[in-house]
């Protein structure tokens, strides 16, 4: 009999709970929070309205920062109307309080968006954080200044400090002072529609010169990334000479992640098979064949 009671006493509470009482004490405690949800929504509408090229405000004390680096969610990403702001502004309440606008040119929209702001001087976490949520700039607020961000890091850009979940490779290999095939470009569209998340250290510079104060900085980055990366994807083209790749080749014959692109009409192909061949690293008649094999 105890049971019983018990049971139907349980019952009873759990009626209680998801009864009429208890949904209209919910939407009452609810109506409020809505009602200034809705609010900041049409102050961020009229404030948008006021800044056509685009802002960043706190949706709290709605002041605009003027220093820091904001990025955007992708949790609110493609929100355009007065109606997406609802939207926008509950993710901003329940995260980090910023809202973000921006016009794009090319589509004709405006974008609204809940944004983090980071400290200048955190770049790198800046990337990583934006490349998580799938953006493809940050806005620097004490300059104005829109940073373009990828998966293919470049010489002298800023990189991403937390790697957790990407897959890095190094594309070592034939430039010829940019005079070559860009096969790098290759592999990053190749690789752009794999599930896994890969990021690529590019050492091709649209600009290289020699001659300039501190240029040398481009020979520390490649030793540096080529021994961070996961892989290595070393490619020698037909027609070059290609001698500092030959010489990252020996560097990194025993290392265990490089993938060699060569073919007979390379003029050492002879030198770089048999290497590879005594330090057990694999060649490939192709740059396909290479990006197949990647893991």
């Amino acid at each position: 009999m105890r049971l019983r009671s018990f049971l139907f006493t349980l019952c009873l509470t759990v009626l209680a709970a998801c009864g009429p009482m208890a949904r209209t004490a919910r939407q009452e405690a609810a109506g409020p929070a809505q009602e200034a949800t809705a609010a900041t929504a049409d102050w961020v509408w009229t404030y948008s309205q006021a800044h056509p090229d685009g802002f960043t405000v706190d949706i709290r004390d709605r002041k605009a920062p003027t220093e820091g680096i904001s990025v955007a969610y992708a949790a609110t990403q493609d929100k355009h109307s007065k109606e997406d702001l609802g939207d926008v502004v509950s993710h901003a309440l329940a995260h980090d309080g910023y809202v973000g606008g921006w016009w794009n040119s090319e589509d004709s929209l405006y974008y609204f968006d809940s944004v983090r702001i980071l400290p200048e001087s955190a770049a790198g976490e800046a990337v990583s954080f934006a490349l998580e949520n799938e953006q493809l700039a940050f806005f620097v607020l004490s300059t104005g200044e829109e940073v373009r961000i990828d998966n293919v890091i470049h010489p002298h850009e800023y990189e991403p400090t937390d790697l957790r979940g990407w897959t890095t490779v190094f594309l070592a290999g034939t430039i010829d002072n940019g005079h070559s095939e860009d096969w790098q470009q290759t592999v990053a569209a190749k690789l752009a529609g794999r599930d896994r998340r890969y990021l690529l250290y590019n050492p091709r510079q649209e600009e290289w010169h020699p001659e300039r104060e501190g240029e040398m900085y481009q020979v520390h980055w490649e030793l540096e990334h080529m021994e961070k990366a996961d892989h290595i994807l070393m490619v020698f083209l037909p027609g070059s000479q290609s001698p500092i790749t030959l010489l990252e080749l020996g560097l990194h014959a025993r290392s265990g992640k490089l993938l060699v692109v060569c073919t007979p009409s390379f003029y050492r192909y002879d030198n770089v098979r048999l290497t590879c061949d005594r330090y057990g690293v694999p060649v490939y008649g192709s740059l396909e064949e290479a990006i197949e094999a990647l893991p």
